[in-house]
C-alpha cells in the first residue's frame, strides 16, 4: 500500500499561465513545484491562476508573500469549481486581508479545523475539493507578491 505525504501543489512543467485582468492569458515565470505565483512585479489588476486539479489532498495551505514598496497591497483568495460547471465560487473565508509592505499570509484550508483568523493566517473548516484556483488581485500600485502552496492529506 503507498503512503500519501503532504507536498507542494503540482502543476504542468513550463510557464504557470493566467487570466490578467483584461482576460489575456498571460505567462509568469517557469513553474516549479509548490509555485501558483511566482515572485515578480505585477500592476495594479486581478490575476487568475490556472486550474488545480487536487487528486486526493483534503486540503491546502498557501504562503502569500507581498513587497509593496510602491504602496501597493495583494489580496489573495481561493475558489472552488462547481461540479458539472463552468463556473467557480470563492471559498468561505478563504480571503486574505489587504497585505501591504513586507508582509505575508498563510490561508490553511482543511476539514475539521477551527476558523481562527489573525494577522499571520488565516484557518478554514473545509475541504478542498477536487478543482480549485487562486485569484490574486493586486491593489492601487506595482507590487512584488508571490503565491505557493502545499497539499495537505
Amino acid at each position: 500500500m503507498s503512503e500519501r505525504h503532504n507536498g507542494p501543489v503540482q502543476g504542468p512543467s513550463g510557464p504557470i499561465s493566467y487570466q490578467n485582468a483584461t482576460g489575456t492569458a498571460a505567462l509568469d515565470a517557469a513553474f516549479a513545484p509548490g509555485i501558483i505565483f511566482a515572485s515578480l512585479s505585477r500592476v495594479a489588476a486581478a490575476y487568475t491562476s490556472q486550474e488545480f486539479q487536487n487528486l486526493g489532498a483534503r486540503g491546502l495551505r498557501l504562503f502569500v508573500s507581498n513587497d509593496a514598496a510602491g504602496g501597493s497591497t495583494a489580496t489573495v483568495k481561493v475558489q472552488a469549481k462547481m461540479p458539472g460547471t463552468t463556473n467557480w465560487t470563492d471559498i468561505a473565508g478563504a480571503v486574505t486581508a489587504a497585505l501591504g509592505s513586507v508582509t505575508g499570509s498563510i490561508i490553511t484550508i482543511y476539514p475539521g479545523l477551527t476558523g481562527i483568523a489573525d494577522s499571520a493566517g488565516i484557518t478554514i473548516n473545509q475541504h478542498l475539493g477536487c478543482s480549485w484556483r487562486v485569484v490574486l488581485t493586486i491593489g492601487t500600485a506595482t507590487g512584488v507578491s508571490a503565491v505557493s502552496g502545499d497539499y495537505l492529506v
